[in-house]
């Protein structure tokens, strides 16, 4: 009988697709309806016509704005409904109710648990990594951070009066570690909107259920409307090159030039080769950004932004001489921040286990954790760059990312640029 465990086998095997056609045929003056519920129904044309299709959409704020005032107490306001409503946006009815009953305990901060528990709800049901605007800083990439700025002032009332709108699309390349996730999430931060993450390259492991799965969430995303959809490691899910990753791409390129919401849809990609040329035009992603390998100014950015994290002397002043930032900058010269984020991680616990050579109590008042330069250049001995240990096919990527690619950096004019160095002093 086949794989009775498929949900679609219901609806595909040859003797229940007749016996649906003979249901109708035989019973059409019955009076009687037969009703077939289920998460997917993905009809073959044979029966089609036979089978209307009912599909259940999420609510949006206006129905749940409607809904809310028969499970809230009296106390609400109109104002504190319609912001439980937006935080509420992606979840059916059910969901809801029961979400809005684990959070009225305190009025003070149910949007804020209620878009918690919606968080949580939508990680275990569409397996994708739901996240409000974090806050984080960048070190450098100020050419992408001046046209974060200006999708922002896209999403105003006034920008949409004189008909103007998003990017249908950011993609953004380069070697992996330049900071193309982190990115996306100053994007979500500067735009002061969620962001869903997903892995691009996990929708072919669910086999036939992929194009279901992909539908579903595309839905979820329109309903949410004001949100980034991150697609990371996009190239990956193209890598295959088999009849899938073509229908999953078919299915997305429709989505990206039909859909009317104001989704912003980024996407990273290490190696431009995997991706077929008809998603890197104009109208699927209008902006494509270089992400390169940070250069000296930026890397004494990243740094000083891991610094802080663990050496206090960082977060206001600078107790590192020019001479001993040039070393430090020179001695890490084609690490990206993921590599450099690794440096100041081993330093810091490095220095740590030499103020506390043995297991310690806590103490009363911690003595401050303070980070010295040799200490960094001996953790950055212990790492390896990518762009030095593969540096042929990192150079085939940053080459084909130049072709293609917006720089995302200017040129650096910092005090540490090599420009910028007096070899006479």
């Amino acid at each position: 009988m086949g794989n009775t465990h498929d949900p679609d086998f219901f609806l595909t095997s040859e003797w229940i697709k007749s016996a649906l056609i003979n249901l109708k045929l035989y019973n059409r003056n019955s009076n009687k309806t037969a009703i077939l519920l289920g998460p997917n129904a993905n009809l073959s044309p044979d029966i089609a016509a036979q089978v209307p299709t009912v599909t259940q959409e999420l609510p949006t704020v206006e129905e749940i704005t409607a809904y809310l005032p028969q499970i809230l107490p009296e106390v609400y306001s109109k104002s504190e409904i319609h912001d439980l409503a937006i935080a509420a946006v992606g979840m059916y009815i059910a969901d809801i109710e029961y979400g809005v009953h684990s959070v009225i305990t305190d009025n003070l901060t149910a949007v804020e648990k209620l878009s918690a528990y919606k968080i949580n709800l939508l990680k275990r049901v569409y397996n994708v990594e739901f996240l409000q605007p974090p806050a984080i800083e960048v070190g450098g990439l100020e050419l992408m951070q001046e046209s974060f700025k200006k999708y922002k002032r896209l999403t105003t009332p006034l920008a949409k009066a004189y008909n103007l709108r998003l990017p249908k699309g950011v993609l953004l390349i380069g070697p992996p570690g330049t900071g193309k996730s982190h990115s996306a999430k100053a994007c979500s931060q500067r735009l002061g909107a969620p962001l869903i993450i997903v892995e691009w390259g996990n929708f072919r492991s669910y086999g036939n259920l992929a194009e279901y799965k992909l539908k579903k969430l595309l839905a979820l995303v329109d309903r949410i409307n004001r949100i980034i959809f991150y697609l990371d490691d996009f190239d990956k899910g193209f890598a295959g090159d088999d009849d899938l990753s073509r229908r999953l791409a078919g299915m997305l390129l429709t989505w990206m030039q039909e859909r009317t919401s104001d989704v912003l849809i980024i996407a990273s990609a290490n190696n431009l080769d995997l991706l077929p040329p008809e998603l890197t035009r104009c109208g699927r992603f209008d902006e494509i950004f270089k992400v390169d390998l940070p250069n000296y100014g930026e890397r004494h950015e990243i740094f000083k932004i891991h610094l802080r994290r663990f050496d206090e002397r960082f977060r206001n002043g600078n107790p590192f001489t020019v001479s001993e930032w040039r070393r430090l900058l020179k001695e890490t010269q084609r690490c990206v921040g993921a590599e450099i984020q690794a440096i100041v991680e081993r330093a810091a616990a490095t220095t740590f286990c030499q103020m506390f050579p043995q297991d310690t109590f806590v103490l009363d008042e911690l003595p401050p954790l303070e980070i010295t330069l040799t200490s960094l250049l001996e953790a950055r001995k212990n790492i390896s760059p990518l762009a030095i240990r593969e540096a042929d096919k990192v150079e085939t990527m940053r080459n084909k990312a130049d072709l293609q690619g917006l720089p995302s950096s200017p040129v650096d004019s910092s005090i540490f640029s090599v420009g910028n160095v007096n070899i006479f002093g």
